[in-house]
């Protein structure tokens, strides 16, 4: 294990000296054994004589197998692999796409090109914009400019699939790449977690101690940091009461739990009315927040201070109000966890006239 969810495995020895060998190398370099995938002709030559030590997930539709990835790396939570025919095949996985792009799920997806040598002639099945296709539902899209480059596109792929925020990575390969001599490479090693500023982390857990009414919103952030248990074991150290983010794609909180409190709606009037009595609401591994209709008024209750944690810049960049921490989630909740001084849960009766501070 070279971080907390990617399984690597020593590198296999390559079979041969094409770009297929060295490919199958590279996956089960990543611990691949599963491929899940509805091919095309300029897909098949990926799979000649394919390694026992792989097996293949055959779908009917390219948006079923799309789907099967998706709730394979979730389980797993590694990046799986998912071949899809070129152009067409690929336009109908958009759909699943989406969900696996916005549910933040590692997916590496691959998909034939035509030959290089016919594709000033527009051939039929090709993709005219391969790279394009995708977007903007893929964390990055590649077709390597050589045959020789395709390993290391994949290697790539894998690498950006697990870093945070996770998510899908779409790597187009022409047909007559397969069989091309290739040097296989061994992959290097990258990291997959940031951890979060210490100093924020420090303001964070003051707030957090000055509040009366504590309230927490999770998200499919904290399943996809493995940071279920952190969270469980805050929100018991708290007090808080636990809500689940509007539109979440995964379970981060135990629903039978004597603190949850239900789903929050996609709606700014409906969050704050939910919220009503928190003078601290802590948003984990989701935005803050995600609407369905078009709403009026603040954005929590008034009083109430923001907080939101998660691995994803790009949504803490658009934190309306508050604090955005960014950095991985199971990290940070074992952080805050260790800092804060427990207290019963925020519906039970107390005094906090005397309480401790946490010192950093």
């Amino acid at each position: 294990m070279t971080a907390r969810g990617l399984r690597v495995e020593p590198l296999a020895p390559s079979e041969g000296n094409t770009v297929r060998d060295a490919v199958m190398a590279v996956l089960t370099h990543f611990g691949v054994t599963t491929i899940f995938g509805n091919p095309g002709s300029t897909e098949l030559p990926m799979f000649r004589d394919l390694p026992e030590r792989f097996r293949y997930i055959l779908g009917l539709q390219e948006s079923i197998v799309l789907a099967m990835a998706d709730g394979y790396a979730q389980a797993s939570g590694q990046a799986a692999l998912v071949n899809l025919h070129s152009s067409a095949g690929v336009g109908h996985a958009m759909g699943n796409l989406f969900t696996a792009y916005r549910n933040g799920t590692p997916l590496v997806v691959t998909a034939g090109q035509q030959a290089r040598s016919i594709l000033p002639h527009e051939p039929f099945l090709y993709a005219e914009r391969a790279t394009e296709l995708p977007r903007p539902f893929v964390k990055w899209a590649a077709e390597p400019a050589r045959a020789e480059d395709v390993p290391l596109a994949i290697a790539r792929a894998f690498h950006i699939a697990m870093q945070a925020p996770r998510g899908p990575v779409f790597v187009s390969i022409p047909i007559d790449d397969w069989e091309r001599p290739c040097t296989p490479t061994l992959p290097a090693r990258v990291s997959t977690r940031t951890a979060p500023d210490p100093d924020l982390l420090c303001e964070v857990a003051v707030k957090i101690a000055r509040a009366k009414r504590a309230t927490i919103v999770a998200g499919a952030g904290v399943a996809n940091n493995d940071a279920r248990d952190g969270l469980i074991a805050l929100a018991e150290r708290i007090g808080a009461d636990v809500w689940i983010a509007p539109m979440a794609g995964r379970n981060p909180f135990p629903e039978d739990h004597p603190q949850f409190r239900g789903f929050l709606a996609a709606s700014r009037e409906a969050i704050v009315r939910d919220l009503a009595g928190a003078d601290c609401v802590l948003v984990l591994g989701a935005p803050a927040f995600t609407y369905h209709v078009e709403g009026q008024g603040p954005f929590v209750p008034a009083g109430a201070t923001l907080i939101q944690i998660g691995d994803d810049p790009a949504i803490a960049s658009r934190v309306p109000l508050g604090l955005a921490v960014v950095g991985d989630l199971a990290l940070a909740l074992d952080t805050l966890a260790a800092r804060l001084p427990a207290r019963p849960p925020s519906r039970a009766p107390m005094s906090w006239r005397h309480r401790p501070l946490p010192t950093c």
